[in-house]
């Protein structure tokens, strides 16, 4: 198949850090078009980034949407902008990549997932996590039965933010639409790796603390779970502590252990020699926009679907709810 042109909504900080350093690999199978920026000069800055035209740079997203030769549009855009943009990419029977999370509210996530059943496109979640070579390593081994049936899982993600931090500094992340903030933002990341790795949650009950005035709201949380198999788990994170980004997951089944690193699984069951499995491959933003061309072009769903991404939103916003009525929140599964 031929490249897909793309066109990119919203050309910040997500689009130009983490979204074009994997476009830029995948030439052959995206080819941008046409971007879209409120503020035009963003946009042309951004443009003569990836070699285009300021012909085919537009201050209004609808007439990058007229366009008759986008076949996919990236959105990178703050999460209150994803259903209006989303819809009218459907409605123009236009694929759409849309960042995570996916709205502020579950109404308006519910309606960007109706979209491919209303509109005959497909949507991908950019939930990149999932697509990390360790976490995808992690679900096979847990798929195969070498891993066992974990009954527990822990997974630690401290990562110090200064307040020039590029991502968080953004003025949509200082006075966000949605609640919860930053927590919110980032936390449907970590909540989505515990469902992929676990299945669905039924209950959190978490705690949090707020001690940087700059991140809005909790910086700092807890999130204790229990799982429709009966497993529980914990996340444990951080945007204030420590030197440096450190994550790990530890998952425990009845006669072993795996730990999930950047780099590594590490095996062990009793009985048995300790395994220590290297991974490596390309980053999680090119295998994301790695799969979406695939599902396009062999016209299947991607791996991150629109349920997850509505689950993964319900998820977090329950965990939110938990802190701020300090009681445990149940979740409906299937729903």
């Amino acid at each position: 198949m031929e490249p897909l042109n793309l066109g990119i909504i919203g050309t910040g900080v997500a689009a130009r850090i983490l979204h074009w350093p994997a476009l830029e690999r995948l030439s052959d199978r995206y080819r941008i078009v046409a971007v879209a920026n409120r503020t035009r000069s963003k946009g042309e800055t951004f443009a003569d980034m990836v070699g285009l035209d300021h012909g085919a740079v537009y201050s209004d997203y609808r007439d990058l949407l007229a366009r008759d030769d986008v076949d996919v549009v990236d959105l990178a855009l703050p999460p209150s902008m994803n259903a209006e943009v989303a819809r009218a990419a459907a409605e123009a029977g236009i694929d759409v990549i849309c960042e995570k999370p996916l709205a502020p509210t579950l109404e308006a996530a519910r309606a960007i997932a109706a979209l491919p059943a209303a509109h005959d496109v497909k949507v991908l979640v950019a939930e990149n996590f999932r697509y990390e070579e360790a976490v995808r390593h992690a679900r096979r081994l847990i798929e195969s039965g070498a891993a066992g049936q974990p009954r527990m899982i822990s997974y630690q993600w401290m990562q110090p933010v200064p307040p020039d931090d590029e991502i968080a500094a953004r003025p949509w992340r200082q006075n966000p639409a949605h609640a919860g903030g930053f927590l919110t933002d980032h936390g449907v990341h970590m909540i989505d790796v515990v469902r992929y790795l676990m299945g669905e949650v039924t209950a959190v009950q978490a705690f949090g603390s707020d001690r940087r005035a700059f991140l809005t709201g909790f910086d700092n949380a807890v999130y204790n779970l229990r799982f429709a198999s009966g497993a529980l788990g914990s996340i444990q994170w951080s945007f204030t502590v420590g030197s440096e980004l450190a994550w790990q997951a530890q998952l425990w089944s009845d006669d072993g252990t795996m730990t999930v690193l950047p780099d590594r699984v590490v095996l062990s069951r009793r009985g048995r020699a300790t395994q220590q499995l290297k991974v490596s491959g390309p980053s999680s933003f090119v295998n994301e926009f790695e799969d979406f061309y695939e599902a396009i072009a062999n016209d299947r769903p991607p791996q991150m679907t629109l349920r997850d991404g509505v689950k993964d939103l319900e998820t977090v916003l329950a965990a939110h709810q938990s802190l701020v009525e300090e009681r445990m929140v149940s979740l409906r599964v299937g729903a």
